[in-house]
Parts: C-alpha cells; sequence; structure tokens
C-alpha cells in the first residue's frame, strides 16, 4: 500500500543531497535520540523492577484486616503495568534505531543507512500517532459514558 502511495505522489529525485547544514542538524538529532531512546530504557527498566518488587510485596501490604487494596489487586495491577511497559520499549526502540543509523549514515556518507534511518524514524511517529489516536478515542469514550452515567444519576434522583 505504501509503494502505491510513495510512487503516485513523489517523483524519482535524481539526486538528494544534504548541505553541511542539514547533516549537523541530523547529527545533532541522532544524538539527542540516542540519549533520549536509552534514557527512557532505564526508566522503564525501574519502573520494571519497582513494579516487580511491588508485586512480591504485595502480600506484606495486605497483612492489615482494614486493607483496601488486595495482593490480588496489585498483582494484576503489576503484570497490566509490565504490559504497558513492554509495549511502550518498541517505539523507544525505532527513536534509537534512527538515531544510531543516522549516526552510521553520516560517518559513512551511506544514503542507505540515511533510508534505513528515516524509515525508523517514520516507524518511531506512526507508532506515536496511532498510540495518540487511541488515547483521544479512549477519552472520548470516557467522555461519553461520564455524560451517560451523569445523567443516569440526575434520572433516577441520586
Amino acid at each position: 500500500m505504501e509503494v502505491g502511495i510513495q510512487n503516485s505522489s513523489f517523483q524519482e529525485p535524481a539526486d538528494i543531497k544534504l548541505s553541511p547544514a542539514g547533516l549537523s542538524f541530523l547529527a545533532s538529532a541522532a544524538k539527542w535520540a540516542i540519549f533520549l531512546a536509552i534514557l527512557c530504557f532505564i526508566l522503564i527498566g525501574l519502573s520494571a523492577i519497582t513494579m516487580i518488587s511491588l508485586m512480591f510485596g504485595a502480600s506484606a501490604l495486605s497483612l492489615d484486616q482494614g486493607e483496601y487494596i488486595s495482593a490480588s489487586t496489585i498483582s494484576t495491577f503489576g503484570i497490566l503495568y509490565l504490559l504497558m511497559m513492554a509495549f511502550s520499549c518498541l517505539p523507544i526502540y525505532f527513536l534509537y534505531n534512527f538515531g544510531s543509523k543516522a549516526k552510521k549514515a553520516i560517518e559513512n556518507r551511506d544514503s542507505i543507512q540515511l533510508e534505513l534511518c528515516l524509515e525508523a524514524l517514520k516507524k518511531h511517529y506512526k507508532f506515536i500517532g496511532i498510540i495518540a489516536i487511541i488515547t483521544i478515542g479512549f477519552n472520548f469514550l470516557g467522555l461519553v459514558v461520564g455524560i451517560i452515567l451523569g445523567i443516569s444519576d440526575a434520572i433516577a434522583g441520586v
């Protein structure tokens, strides 16, 4: 599908070259992309370690009889949280690929690596865009459900 879009909307250029300023901007973006990706991987790892320790320590938290949060609730939330953390590694991986491939493309003056880095950047932003659309959809759904529940409570006289 994307090949058809590319062929219909873009003409094959004879040659594309980046100016020294463009290469400098790309190199700077690559460094920041690598830094942010590594930072995000570290933070995801720390979050996962924290959640795992909380899940294993959940039984100690629910020793009192009057606790509102049970160990099974924390474990269920923990598993969902860990799945979300694993899922969030994908766009960060794409960002890291962009940075590393852009760095290789600049060092070796390799146009194939430049294409691969731009493909990784496209994947990163496509993933983020899809997540944004899903988030907006869930927010809209929550708004509609909230309005319906508010109206039903008002009608019931609560």
